[in-house]
């Protein structure tokens, strides 16, 4: 059972908890918990930090860039957009705009109201997309995630923009937290490593190129890939102890890695 509060008084509900659950609640301490209203359906969402030491890493690593125009892209080959998001975040700041510039009790009250709604999407939306990265990373045979240390992300933020860009890292850091959890939980491991210049160097021959929104061409070896798959094949190189200058992308041993419109051959 959990012991809620409501406006009616504490009251006490039933669970339904499966192994996995139980397996969970077993291992550690809860810190942090949520009930969520979802198609008619109540759920409880619980977190528990758990002292498990970090996994070992020992194969392959995946690459896992967070980006502006798209939520995130794994070295593996997929882009997870990020349109729901950015109209959710955008709409949220329209609103909260509005709001603001009434000043009214019932405004700020509303205020409240709207930004819990639209926090607890993105967080769907995050968790979502962490239990898809992780779980490539699971078929995959992959020993470790690298991704970036976000503290070098606010270069990446246009200037002008900084509720945006608030919003912005607190949803990337948010993702890179569930990825963690659940990657540790199943035993991968996780590191993070400063992105300076994966956008900007060639995840095939290491060389310089350039880079034009979403796509990435080099001038040097012809290749020409989405940049965000780019970047995240360079973390995967840094993942790997290897330099980052005249990168190989280090992934699971098949052959070839399809780069879009160019192959560049595994080593």
């Amino acid at each position: 059972t959990v012991s809620l509060y409501t406006l009616d008084g504490r009251i006490t509900v039933p669970m339904r908890l499966g192994e996995h659950q139980r397996r969970i609640l077993g291992s550690g301490q809860p810190k942090e918990a949520e009930l969520v209203l979802r198609k008619g359906q109540w759920f409880f969402n619980l977190v528990v930090e758990t002292d498990d030491a970090q996994p070992v890493a020992s194969g392959p690593v995946m690459g896992v860039d967070v980006g502006e125009n798209n939520l995130a892209a794994h070295s593996l080959g997929r882009v997870f957009g990020g349109e729901r998001l950015r109209d959710k975040r955008d709409r949220y700041l329209a609103l909260r705009r509005r709001l603001q510039s009434n000043g009214s009790q019932s405004a700020k009250q509303k205020l409240r109201q709207v930004s819990g709604k639209e926090m607890r999407r993105v967080k769907h939306i995050n968790h979502e997309t962490s239990k898809a990265i992780v779980q490539a990373a699971i078929d995959a045979g992959i020993a470790k995630i690298t991704m970036e240390d976000l503290t070098h992300i606010r270069e990446r933020i246009k200037a002008g923009k900084r509720m945006r860009g608030r919003l912005h890292r607190w949803a990337w850091r948010q993702l890179q937290t569930f990825v963690e959890y659940k990657a540790k939980a199943a035993g991968i491991a996780v590191e993070y490593a400063n992105p300076a210049y994966t956008s900007q160097t060639c995840s095939c021959c290491g060389e310089l190129g350039k880079r034009s929104k979403h796509r990435f061409e080099c001038p040097h070896c012809g290749l020409r890939a989405h940049s965000d798959l780019n970047a995240s094949r360079n973390l995967a190189r840094i993942g790997s102890g290897a330099p980052l200058s005249r990168a190989v992308v280090n992934t699971p041993d098949v052959g070839s890695v399809d780069m879009g419109n160019h192959v560049c051959a595994s080593q």
